[in-house]
């Protein structure tokens, strides 16, 4: 289980202590120590991480929780990887390498929130999928990420992302009316994907603070931060292989060589974490499934080919399995007219 940074996490308490929250208390029921924070070596596991977004929801007398914890984020939280964002060429550049390290700060485990990034029809689009696991957690994740994109995005532009739409995989929140005044485009909730859609021509545009030499330094940094950190992810390592090529995924032998292990040891390693290997095929087979229909030039044949089904019958058959919709269901909900 990948543990959480615990430089978000004295973030985190430290600023719902400035929202009037009991932190002290908030920390202690799940485990934490806010004194032994500051020590090296020290280790926030997720169940603890989860425990404390729990009570602090519970806490907060608003509904907007997530959002605000996305658009006040500290830069800081996000150590050499928002330096590396920054120093990149251009928004293209740093969006890649920002989903590469997507959980290089440790706020969920990269297998129950993943962003993804695709170009559609002149626009760039961040795509969220947030597991159901995440229970009552599962609105506020994706709430903090969609404004801490604003933020991060501004951080790295120098200006505002010009977000032309959002779509939204849940029900309207109380908090409807505060999505406006934050994204300042239109909403439209209870869509079959969460996706924050933005004029693509900024993403070529030189970045202000772009340093080819900062980015090789930082790069480094991130890299072997990330390695020592997903070390005992297996998920997200073996996930990360698989999403270099869906429609031909390596066997689980050849993944586990690329792991230095053995087909059994992967295996079990894998379950240890609720997993099986085409558990995780089917994943990622299925977010670029959903971000591909986002995109009306591409036809459900086409999807199905890329993302390796030899037919379209057997890709049919299995987007209902993940998602309960025919391929073309899900694309008339996305382009309906509401």
């Amino acid at each position: 289980m990948v543990n959480t940074d615990t430089r978000y996490i004295i973030w985190l308490l430290d600023f719902l202590s400035s929202l009037g929250m009991d932190t002290n208390t908030i920390a202690a029921n799940n485990g934490i120590s806010r004194s032994e924070l500051h020590k090296p070596n020290v280790l926030i596991n997720a169940k603890q991480h989860r425990g404390l977004l729990t009570d602090a929801q519970q806490c907060y007398e608003g509904s907007d929780l997530g959002l605000i914890l996305g658009l006040k984020r500290s830069i800081a939280t996000h150590d050499q990887l928002a330096y590396l964002m920054m120093s990149s060429a251009t928004l293209r550049d740093a969006s890649h390498i920002g989903l590469k390290y997507q959980n290089y700060s440790g706020r969920f485990s990269g297998n129950l929130v993943v962003t993804s990034f695709s170009e559609i029809q002149a626009e760039g689009c961040y795509q969220i999928d947030a597991k159901t696991e995440l229970g009552e957690l599962r609105v506020l994740a994706i709430e903090d990420l969609l404004a801490n994109i604003v933020t991060t995005c501004r951080w790295v532009l120098g200006q505002a992302l010009p977000i032309t739409k959002l779509r939204c995989n849940y029900p309207a929140p109380v908090h409807a009316e505060r999505y406006q005044a934050i994204f300042n485009c239109p909403v439209e909730f209870d869509a079959p994907v969460t996706q924050l859609f933005f004029d693509a021509a900024i993403l070529d545009q030189p970045l202000p603070q772009s340093s080819p030499e900062s980015v090789n330094f930082y790069k480094k940094l991130c890299e072997e931060k990330s390695i020592t950190r997903n070390h005992g992810d297996i998920a997200w390592r073996l996930s990360q292989i698989i999403v270099e090529d869906p429609a031909s995924p390596p066997s689980l032998h050849d993944a586990a060589l690329k792991l230095h292990c053995s087909c059994r040891t992967l295996s079990r390693k894998l379950l240890a974490q609720g997993w099986r290997y085409q558990q995780l095929i089917d994943q990622v087979r299925e977010i670029h499934a959903r971000r591909h229909l986002s995109d009306p030039t591409l036809s459900i044949t086409r999807i199905g080919q890329q993302l390796g089904y030899a037919d379209s019958s057997g890709f049919h058959r299995a987007f209902k399995k993940w998602t309960g919709l025919s391929p073309s269901a899900f694309r008339h909900a996305l382009f309906a007219v509401r």
